[in-house]
């Protein structure tokens, strides 16, 4: 009875479009597989979010966490929907859709990646620009970075520490000299 369920059943019914939590991410994400259901022809529910990035211009991220474990048809299927989504919510023309990758040549990475770097290269429906390290996600490199859930939440959380430990230091600097 809860009104994160009571949402999910209006998302359901379609009384409502989307349901935007700020509540529990595993709740949201279990209730949204059970209650709402998938995307027909989409195997795994995936965590985005739109991230900040040095330029000004935001980037998408998926997966930060949904699943430890993905298979290249995952990442192309994240990849699909993420270009979508900064199509048609963001109003991206055309999307540029990067791997995260420990190198950016085509040939770098675990078998996961090379087979979804393949399947990436030959998916016309979206503009995949190719392999992105974690060190450029930030600057601009892409507006859909793809990952399986493991490494994008370790990405993630990442982020979120080094920004808390800015903050922090900003805020000692200012105690000292202020």
């Amino acid at each position: 009875d809860s009104s994160l369920v009571k949402c999910m059943y209006m998302v359901k019914h379609g009384e409502c479009d989307a349901l935007v939590s700020a509540g529990s991410t595993g709740a949201t994400l279990v209730g949204g597989h059970v209650i709402v259901g998938r995307i027909k022809g989409v195997e795994r529910p995936g965590l985005m979010s739109t991230m900040p990035s040095f330029t000004g211009q935001p980037f998408d991220m998926l997966d930060l966490g949904a699943n430890a474990e993905n298979t290249a048809n995952h990442l192309h299927q994240y990849a699909i929907l993420g270009s979508f989504y900064a199509k048609n919510v963001r109003g991206i023309a055309t999307p540029r859709v990067d791997l995260l990758n420990n190198g950016t040549e085509k040939t770098k990475g675990d078998s996961l990646r090379k087979e979804a770097f393949e399947l990436l290269s030959k998916e016309a429906s979206i503009n995949f620009i190719g392999n992105v390290e974690a060190r450029e996600i930030m600057s601009g490199a892409a507006d859909v970075v793809v990952a399986d859930g493991f490494t994008g939440n370790a990405v993630l959380k990442a982020i979120e520490g080094t920004g808390l430990g800015l903050a922090i230091t900003k805020q000692l600097v200012e105690m000292m000299h202020g």
